[in-house]
């Protein structure tokens, strides 16, 4: 993982930024937060549920580089 903190909150404060110069009104931005969230979390929970290649190896009873 990315230790960076700065970076986050740059781009987020740029981001900000941006919809306000677009006209969005704070609801507005708060609902894309919203969609935003919902698309991680939904990216989150899918990630937990597909394995990793190494993973589906190991489960299959082999190594992750082994190329039987």
């Amino acid at each position: 993982m990315n230790p960076d903190t700065r970076g986050p909150r740059i781009t987020a404060h740029s981001f900000f930024k941006e919809m306000r110069s677009y006209g969005y009104t704070s609801k507005q931005i708060i609902r894309i937060i919203n969609e935003l969230l919902e698309l991680v979390t939904t990216s989150v929970r899918e990630e937990r549920r597909t394995p990793s290649v190494a993973e589906a190896r190991v489960e299959a009873g082999r190594g992750p580089l082994d190329v039987r």
